[in-house]
Order: structure tokens, then C-alpha cells, then sequence
């Protein structure tokens, strides 16, 4: 099998419900399958939102199934990965909660049984931004930005994951090298921003099929008719500080568990903090695409 194949397979078996024929063993294997994590949380973005957005557009107006496609997309978005960010997120809080606790009394709590009360608020947050998003796109019959929303949220969390990885090598060490960081970075921008761009261009309802005419005349007359500007550059325009914005937030969410790391256990993050980063970070996420929600429909 191609080398790159195996790293594909690799990246969809490490930390998901996919399975294929090569485990992530050789640490050299696993840190490549490590850097192609957000391109496996845009696969779960698309698979999670198949199932919502049929119930979306199928049953729109009725609230108590806009709830329940909310939990749907959630519980989805959880079990693909088997439920294994949410258990490191409720571990980095055990280890972090209280005051005066030794850095290798907090370690230990990771392997201990119990749960913290950081996970059921973090949940029902994640449903109550889900709720309002709904609310503001899909009674509107704004589905393209809901759409953009599944896709993306589990994209930027796998994303700030590669930034809560302490360099290294091997399993417990995994490196993620500066230029992957920044190709990521760069992708994320640009497709986001020409996202944005379009729905806040043209809108449009994602489910009736209605033609995008992407002309020249268009986009001029959108842009303020300015000449000389492509019409790739004058959509990326639209949407490029709203996709700094998902960034900023997902950097800042690896910058605190990092800190905090450091301050209460005196070390680097251990591999648990990772997956606290991409709950956090998709959590920061919600919030963006809340905020938008209004700017683009309204």
C-alpha cells in the first residue's frame, strides 16, 4: 500500500469510529496520521450533518425538533470520535480543579474514576448555541450557513488540537511540524473566508437548489464596482476577517490549557489536553458562527 494511503487510513482510524487496515503503530506514522486530524474532523462534519440537516429542512419551524436535531448533531459529533475528547476534556478538569494539590496528585487523577462538573456545562452549552443557531438560520431558511457551521466547528477543533501537542515524538509526545501548523491555518482561512463570502454575497436557501450566478457583473456590482478586482479575491475579501476571527478563538482556547498546564503541573500538556483544546475549540466556534448568524441573515 502507498505510503500516503497508510497515513490516510492511520489518520481515520486514530481517534474515530472509522477503521481501515494500518494501525498508527511506527511514530513516525503516527505523527503524519496526527497531522491530517482536520481533514478527519471534516468528514465527521460532513457525516453529522446529513442526518440534521434533513430534519432541518424537512421540519422547519417546529422548535422541539429544531432541539432534537440539535442534540442529534451533537451526540453525532461525540460518538464518531467515541466519546474520546469529551472523556479527555472532563480529565484535564479533574486535573486542574482545586488549589493546593501536588503536580503528581493532579496527574493521577486522569487514571481515577469519577467525573467533573466542568462536562454536563460543557454539554449544555454546546446545546444551548446549537439551539440558537438553529433558531437563527433555519427558521430563516438559511441552511447554507447551518451547513457551514457542521462542516466547520469540528474542522477548527481538530485544528487547535495540532497546537495543544507538545513537541516530540512518539505516542505520547506526537510532533506536528511549524509548516503543517501553518498549511492548515492558511487552508482553514481561505475556504472559510470564500464560504462567508458567497452565502454573504448571494444567500440563498441550501435546499432549494436555486442557482448562484457568479458573474463578472455580480460580483462588481456587489463589491461596489470596483475594477480590477478578481472575482476570487472580492469574495475572499467578504469573509477573510470572520475566518481570523474562528482562528483567534481556537488559538486562545490551546493557549489556556497550555498555560494552565504549566502553571499546575509544571510540565507540558499531557496527550489529554489535546482533546480538552478541540472541545473548547469547537465550543469558541459555536460562538463565532452565533455572532455571524446574525451579521449574514440580517
Amino acid at each position: 500500500m502507498p505510503r500516503f494511503l497508510q497515513v490516510l487510513y492511520a489518520a481515520l482510524r486514530f481517534g474515530t469510529r472509522f477503521r481501515g487496515p494500518v494501525k498508527p503503530d511506527e511514530s513516525a506514522l503516527y505523527s503524519r496520521a496526527l497531522a491530517l486530524q482536520p481533514f478527519a474532523g471534516l468528514l465527521i462534519g460532513v457525516i453529522a450533518a446529513v442526518p440534521t440537516l434533513f430534519i432541518s429542512a424537512n421540519f422547519r419551524g417546529l422548535q422541539g425538533l429544531i432541539l432534537f436535531a440539535s442534540g442529534i448533531y451533537l451526540f453525532l459529533l461525540e460518538w464518531l470520535t467515541r466519546f474520546d475528547n469529551l472523556h479527555a476534556f472532563d480529565a484535564a478538569c479533574r486535573m486542574l480543579a482545586g488549589t493546593g494539590v501536588s503536580p503528581e496528585e493532579r496527574l493521577a487523577r486522569a487514571s481515577q474514576p469519577g467525573s467533573s462538573p466542568c462536562t454536563p456545562v460543557l454539554i449544555a452549552l454546546k446545546m444551548l448555541l446549537l439551539y440558537l443557531i438553529f433558531m437563527r438560520t433555519a427558521l430563516f431558511g438559511d441552511n447554507m450557513m447551518l451547513a457551514l457551521m457542521f462542516l466547520f466547528v469540528p474542522f477548527f477543533g481538530r485544528i487547535a488540537m495540532l497546537f495543544a501537542y507538545p513537541s516530540g515524538s512518539g505516542r505520547e509526545r506526537p510532533e506536528t511540524g511549524v509548516a503543517v501548523k501553518l498549511f492548515w491555518l492558511l487552508l482553514a482561512v481561505i475556504l472559510l473566508a470564500f464560504a462567508l463570502g458567497v452565502i454573504r454575497t448571494y444567500g440563498g436557501d441550501f435546499f432549494s437548489f436555486r442557482t448562484m450566478k457568479l458573474t463578472m457583473s455580480g460580483f462588481h456590482a456587489r463589491s461596489g464596482g470596483g475594477s480590477g478586482v478578481s472575482p476570487l479575491v472580492a469574495v475572499v475579501s467578504l469573509g477573510i476577517q470572520d475566518a481570523m476571527t474562528f482562528l483567534a478563538a481556537g488559538f486562545l482556547s490551546a493557549l489556556y490549557w497550555n498555560t494552565e498546564a504549566a502553571k499546575k503541573l509544571h510540565s507540558a500538556p499531557p496527550p489529554q489536553f489535546a482533546g480538552a483544546v478541540c472541545e473548547t475549540a469547537e465550543l469558541a466556534a459555536m460562538i463565532v458562527f452565533l455572532i455571524l448568524a446574525d451579521d449574514v441573515i440580517f
